[in-house]
């Protein structure tokens, strides 16, 4: 599980360059006309996007992981 609350702690510093790494390549595959890998990155760049959204509306690195340790302890007991 501490890999789960490390991951949500440091969001931000692996969520924003996936988010344009996505953007990127879903923009060269659309020129290519490569649908299915466009669907994929822009995918990567949809979760990465709610997951930055979602960083700072639960309050940053600290009350990210404490609703994370909630929503896990509700769920698994």
């Amino acid at each position: 599980m501490n890999e789960i609350y490390f991951l949500v702690r440091y969001t931000p510093f692996w969520s924003i360059p996936a988010m344009l790494l996505g953007l990127e390549f879903a923009y060269l595959f659309w020129l290519r006309k490569k649908k299915k890998l466009v669907v994929f990155c822009a995918m990567i760049s949809l979760i990465s996007l709610v997951s930055t959204v979602g960083y700072y509306l639960l309050g940053g690195p600290e009350k990210s992981v404490r609703a994370a340790m909630e929503f896990v302890w509700y769920y698994t007991r």
